[in-house]
């Protein structure tokens, strides 16, 4: 029988993500194998095909015009007809493109072309937007899947899988083979399920979530002989946290799902599933949930109580675990003119104080600390460099301690190891100019920094253990050595105020010339955090989520003490744009975001100030306005609009601007008698926006609606 570990969308397409090869590498350690796919990266390639992409604006033309039709448009209705009017050139921009973005973006030259590049990349954005506009109301892209404007919800999940998925065809081609055979080049693959007797499912972002469980009960309907388990950090996170209620809700999607680490869950379960099956097919309830109730980090539902039951606690130890195997992978699969790997010598955080930090396999902060001895991996990385034809590697750690970098430089070195790589570090101040040396001659060539604020006061609150100085200046050692620095930071952390937080934005802005990338975020709390385990340490009064929130991924809290005004918010965001206009800086997972694959090959091809000089000699890519699309001659693609644009949007920025500070920040008793919850969940939406009036076709003087159709022409 086959086993199957299936990366699913959606996620980054650029590179291949690291856990399911470490899961294949130690299972054939022991004697096990199960196949990797990667299906992200498949369906995305699927989905940009020419013919799906004028299917994809066919079904959107066609939406508008029923639209259109009307007399009068709901709330509900006008957003959704909004987001079709804004989508139609965009499709027809991505119709017309020759190279398609995807050619672009693995083209060894032109991808390293600024103005090339930056078309393909809002290319790529084009076609995501006229995508999330079919399949309104949810919002489609690698990085995100959401609902536009609603926290999942187990119902809105299951909607989603039943109706919302663009990808139920791309399925059946994977596990049913396609229509034709005669037109099959083999991509994307044919999986018959009908050996296969496990299928696990990796989580590793929130944005594969709604597909993840779309995929785990469409291949469970597909073999319902098979064991089907949900895993993977971002899986981890929503169950460990969440009550028995919901935990139980997540197994109506699968037979398991596996927390903490896999490797020895795995290990464990492959050769008990001869026997859980047979007792499954014998009806014995009982007799299946005894196979396999000690393997360890596995959570099931017990049949005699109906409870959830997790098996014992198992946690790695990395002295002497296997390299990851990428042998299932075309590596030339990726959205990117050059390979990569990703590679995890460390697993956890060696610091673990930060207050806002919840990251990884565990129940509160960070994992426990380990590392594949330095010598081991020094030579794991010159086996994978040697194996896959690779010259670039991300470590993709939480973190690699001081010592254990400069450790693993040396091994690399002695070895003779020729690779190129980038990570995470803290700053600390054992870096010295010469260990920093030591390090760039090894291979490392850009590094992200946590720098979080630049102010001390909110440093120490945050439990950084570095002050202002420190970063300041191990950071200049990095960057005079050669070595891409990227900041991370963000404001809002709880007590932080105004002025401390534009602290950090003039702070960046001194050290311009010692910052290659950044990124200013906005504080979000999760559940795992320590500021959720001790709020009164931070001045936090109450810590609670949204009713329709089911998978509580992000917390919502109240401070003591005065909010910020409008007019401060304001500010902190003007600082924040002026200060980003002057990089070339994008979101994940393109060029310009932070420790991303195509950064890393932009940082390698033109140096550290690639985000400052570079893009820059494309200023009609990087602000303008597209050119015209030609027509795509489809259907409603240029039809003029009979609903007003600009009034739609008038009412939906009026609608939201009161809504959501109700919805967000007045609570109720939860239903599940657990503390209070914000008012917002598809119920009290649905009645809200039930009480705005409708909006004619032709109610205003359609000014906006004849700008708008101008500005698509021009």
């Amino acid at each position: 029988m086959q086993r199957l570990l299936i990366h699913p969308p959606f996620a980054d397409p650029t590179q291949p993500y690291l856990s399911l090869p470490t899961l294949k590498g130690y299972l054939r350690e022991h004697g096990l194998d199960a196949r990797v796919l990667d299906l992200n990266v498949e369906a995305v390639h699927w989905l940009l095909q020419p013919e799906r992409v004028r299917d994809l604006a066919h079904h959107l033309g066609t939406r508008f015009l029923e639209l259109d039709k009307l007399d009068a448009l709901d709330f509900e209705q006008q957003r959704e007809y909004r987001a079709l009017v804004e989508a139609r050139m965009r499709i027809e921009r991505v119709i017309e493109a020759e190279p398609s973005p995807v050619a672009v973006l693995q083209d060894p030259e032109l991808f390293y072309d600024a103005e090339r590049y930056l078309w393909a990349r809002r290319q790529m954005e084009d076609f995501f937007a006229a995508l999330s506009a079919v399949r309104y109301p949810y919002v489609i892209d690698p990085n995100r899947v959401s609902h536009g404007v609603l926290p999942w919800s187990y119902e809105l999940l299951e909607r989603y899988a039943a109706q919302g998925s663009p990808l139920e065809e791309f399925y059946g081609e994977v596990f049913d083979g396609p229509a034709d055979w005669s037109d099959w080049t083999g991509n994307p693959p044919f999986v018959s399920l009908d050996d296969v007797d496990f299928v696990g499912i990796s989580v590793a972002f929130p944005s594969q979530v709604p597909e993840a469980l779309h995929l785990a009960r469409n291949v469970k309907r597909r073999a319902p002989h098979a064991f089907v388990a949900l895993g993977g950090p971002a899986l981890h996170q929503i169950a460990i946290h969440a009550p028995e209620e919901l935990r139980s809700r997540l197994l109506e999607f699968a037979d398991g799902l596996g927390l903490f680490e896999g490797e020895e869950t795995l290990r464990q379960l492959f050769p008990s599933l001869e026997a859980w099956r047979a007792a499954v097919e014998r009806g014995d309830a009982p007799g299946a949930f005894a196979a396999i109730e000690t393997v360890p980090n596995l959570l099931l539902r017990d049949p005699a109580t109906g409870a959830t039951r997790l098996g014992p606690r198992h946690t790695m130890d990395l002295r002497d675990v296997p390299p990851p195997d990428y042998g299932d992978l075309d590596l030339d699969r990726y959205l990117a003119p050059s390979r990569t790997l990703l590679y995890a010598p460390t697993r956890g955080c060696y610091w673990g104080k930060c207050s806002f930090c919840y990251y990884g396999l565990t129940e509160t902060a960070t994992a426990k600390y380990r590392e594949v001895p330095p010598e081991k991996a020094a030579s794991d990385l010159a086996i994978l460099a040697q194996r896959y034809g690779v010259k670039n590697v991300y470590l993709s750690v939480d973190v690699l301690s001081p010592r254990y970098a400069v450790a693993l430089a040396e091994a690399l070195i002695e070895r003779g190891t020729k690779i190129r790589w980038h990570c995470d570090l803290k700053v600390e101040r054992y870096f010295t100019p010469e260990r920093v040396e030591l390090l760039y001659r090894a291979g490392l060539r850009a590094v992200a920094f946590g720098i979080e604020s630049g102010n001390d006061r909110v440093l120490e609150l945050m439990r950084k253990g570095a002050d202002r100085a420190t970063l300041t200046e191990v950071n200049r050692l990095f960057h005079a050595a050669g070595i891409a620095t990227q900041w991370m930071t963000f404001t809002d952390h709880p007590g932080e105020s105004i002025e401390e937080a534009l602290e950090t934005v003039s702070w960046v802005d001194a050290e311009e010339e010692h910052v290659d990338s950044f990124i200013i975020g906005r504080f979000g709390l999760e559940a795992g955090a320590h500021i959720a385990q001790e709020p009164e340490r931070y001045g936090v009064k109450r810590i609670y989520f949204a009713e329709g929130d089911d998978l509580r991924l992000y917390a919502l809290f109240e401070q003591r003490g005065p909010k910020p005004s409008a007019t401060e918010r304001e500010k902190l965001e003007r600082a924040v744009e002026l200060l980003s206009s002057r990089y070339a800086l994008k979101s994940y997972p393109w060029a310009g975001a932070v420790s991303t694959h195509h950064t890393f090959l932009h940082f390698l091809r033109y140096g550290q100030r690639i985000f400052r000089n570079h893009f820059q000699r494309a200023p009609a890519a990087l602000h303008s306005r597209p050119p015209e699309a030609r027509p795509a001659s489809i259907h409603g693609l240029r039809t003029r609009p009979r609903f007003d644009i600009g009034e739609i949007a008038e009412n939906e920025e009026r609608f939201f601007a009161g809504y959501l500070q109700r919805a967000l920040y007045t609570t109720v008793a939860d239903r599940r008698g657990e503390g209070a919850v914000a008012l917002l969940s598809e119920p009290h939406y649905l009645a809200a926006i039930a009480e705005l009036p409708s909006l004619r076709a032709g109610r205003k003087s359609n000014i906006h609606a004849n700008k708008l159709f101008a500005d698509e022409q021009s």
